[in-house]
Parts: C-alpha cells; structure tokens; sequence
C-alpha cells in the first residue's frame, strides 16, 4: 500500500471510529483484530488488509466502502474496466 493511500485509510477508519465515540479497544474487541495491531495500522506502521476493513466496517456498521479511498481519476463514479 502506498504511503498515501495507508495514511487516507487509516484516516478514514479513525474518523469512522470517533463519529462513534468508542474507543480503539472497542474496535479491536468487536472486530478481532489484536488491539496492538491496530493501534500499529492507525499510525501506518502496518498496512490494513481487505479483511480487516471488511471487519471494521462489520463492527462500526458501515459499508467498507467508506473506509476504501476513490481511485484517482475515477470522478465518474463508475467503475474501471468497462467499455462505454
């Protein structure tokens, strides 16, 4: 993961995190994923993986799409690969 995409996803669970006023061994619990590890992903020591957004988003009750940055030059919103 690119340094610029591992900081905008652990910006996006962090902010998905505190709309919920819980804490980041509320998430480790509910999702579980071993609290230190996350705390590790949150400042980009690690990177997260699809399952574990797939396991926050379950445990924030979010679509893990909110958790996922846009592709670059994706304004359209549809998706790449596709013929027109």
């Amino acid at each position: 993961m690119t340094t610029d995409v591992q900081r905008l996803v652990a910006a996006a669970v962090a902010s998905a995190l505190a709309r919920t006023g819980r804490s980041t061994r509320w998430l480790a619990a509910r999702s579980g994923i071993d609290h230190e590890t996350l705390e590790r992903k949150l400042v980009l020591r690690a990177d997260f993986t699809v399952a574990d957004l797939s396991d926050i988003a379950a445990a924030l009750g979010m679509p893990v799409t909110e958790l996922a940055p846009r592709v670059r030059g994706d304004e359209s919103g549809r998706e790449q690969g596709g013929e027109e």
